[in-house]
């Protein structure tokens, strides 16, 4: 755990480059102390002239890895599925071929303690077409980057302690649009069929 915490140090020495590799070994499952979240901050309070560029290393970093824990579900995804009952499957398959986009953009946006992990690795199992995949995946990452990025500018040393405590509000704006977005699917499928 010290190895990590060191590695955690040296990358944020390293500024935009240091953030786009933490932000793909978090996202392909070796988490580092403080998490691309943290870095997002501190580098958007440390250099602000850079917004652009740290929110933009910081999703494309995180899209990489995801890509790497999809590409895991993929491959080890028959195994996973045999625990289920046949009819699970089929159920389980239905509702991630019918909500693959909006489920991988509401499991990257959501900030922690949300599991990420088992969402894309989800993606991969069901084999979401990879177009889908990363495109959800890149539009949530920027815009939670993209907001850390500005909270961080924002109110610098502060911010972490601001999302902390505004948590909840968050969490439930995102379930918020995330519901709106389904039912207005809904509607425009009913509207279409009928």
């Amino acid at each position: 755990m010290q190895y990590l915490q060191q590695l955690s140090h040296y990358l944020l020495v390293l500024g935009i480059p240091g953030l786009f590799a933490v932000s793909l070994l978090d996202a392909a499952a070796i988490p580092l102390v403080g998490g691309p979240d943290s870095f997002v901050i501190l580098l958007a309070w440390q250099k602000p002239t850079q917004l652009a560029w740290i929110v933009l290393a910081a999703a494309l970093g995180s899209t990489i890895g995801c890509v790497i824990l999809y590409r895991i579900g993929r491959a080890g995804g028959d195994l996973a599925l045999s625990r289920l009952a046949q009819r699970k499957q089929a159920w389980v398959k239905k509702q991630v071929e019918n909500n693959a986009f909006l489920a991988v953009f509401l499991g990257v946006t959501v900030p922690p303690p949300f599991p990420t992990k088992p969402v894309i690795l989800a993606a991969g199992i069901f084999r979401t077409p990879w177009v889908t995949f990363c495109a959800a995946v890149l539009i949530g990452r920027l815009l939670r980057y993209g907001v850390m990025a500005y909270v961080g500018f924002r109110f610098g040393d502060q911010a972490a302690q601001i999302i902390k405590s505004q948590y909840p509000t968050i969490l439930l704006t995102l379930a918020g649009l995330g519901l709106l977005i389904l039912l207005m699917r809904r509607f425009l499928r009913s509207r279409v069929a009928g």
